[in-house]
C-alpha cells in the first residue's frame, strides 16, 4: 500500500465477501442474475448498468470459487500496488471493458456474468505497474516489456480456458493495462 511498504492489501477479502453475498443472494432470488447479468440486447437497448452489476454475478459454485481464490491475489496485490480506492476502482473498470468488449464482439446475443474480468483487470493492472517506478532507470524498457510478458503468459495460462469468455478476460486485461499505463 503506498506509503506503507505493504504489497498485498487484505481489502481483497471484502471484495470476495460481498462477490459472495451477491451469489448467495442470486440463488435466493433469481429475479437478481435475471436484472444484473450483462445482456447484449438490454445493453445496446440503454441498460448500460449490467455492464456493472454482471462482474458480481456468478453461474455456479465452481465459477465463483474460481474468480474469487484467484481474484483475491490478484486483487490484493494491485490493491497494495495502486492504494484501496483506485485500485478497486480500476479492476471494476477492467471488469466492465472485458463486458464491453465481449458485448461488442458477440452483439445482441450475449450473455454474460462472473467477475473473471476484474480479476483479469488486476493482472492487468500488476502486469505493468513498474512503469511508475522505472522513471529514469537505464533498463526502463527491459522492465516494463519484462512485467507485461509476464502478465501476459499467466493471462494465457489463467484466461484461456475452454468453456470461459475468453474475450471478457482479454478485454479486462487490456483495460487493466490502459488503466495502468494512465
Amino acid at each position: 500500500i503506498p506509503k506503507t511498504g505493504e504489497v498485498f492489501d487484505w481489502f481483497a477479502t471484502a471484495w470476495v465477501l460481498l462477490t459472495v453475498v451477491f451469489y448467495w443472494l442470486s440463488t435466493q432470488r433469481t429475479t437478481i442474475e435475471t436484472a444484473g447479468l450483462v445482456d447484449g440486447a438490454a445493453v445496446a437497448d440503454g441498460q448500460w448498468w449490467r455492464l456493472f452489476t454482471g462482474t458480481f454475478l456468478h453461474a455456479d459454485l465452481a465459477h465463483l470459487s474460481a474468480n474469487t481464490a484467484l481474484g483475491f491475489i490478484l486483487l490484493g496485490l494491485a490493491l497494495g500496488r495502486y492504494g484501496t480506492g483506485v485500485g478497486l476502482l480500476a479492476a471494476l473498470l477492467a471488469g466492465v471493458g472485458g463486458n464491453v468488449l465481449s458485448s461488442l464482439v458477440h452483439g445482441r446475443s450475449f450473455h454474460g456474468l462472473g467477475a473473471s474480468g476484474v480479476v483479469m483487470g488486476a493482472l492487468g493492472l500488476i502486469a505493468v505497474q513498474s512503469v511508475a517506478r522505472t522513471g529514469k532507470h537505464p533498463q526502463a524498457l527491459k522492465l516494463l516489456l519484462g512485467g507485461l510478458a509476464a502478465g501476459v503468459m499467466l493471462f494465457v495460462l489463467l484466461g484461456v480456458a475452454p468453456g470461459t469468455d475468453v474475450i471478457a478476460h482479454f478485454g479486462g486485461f487490456l483495460t487493466g493495462v490502459f488503466l495502468a499505463l494512465i
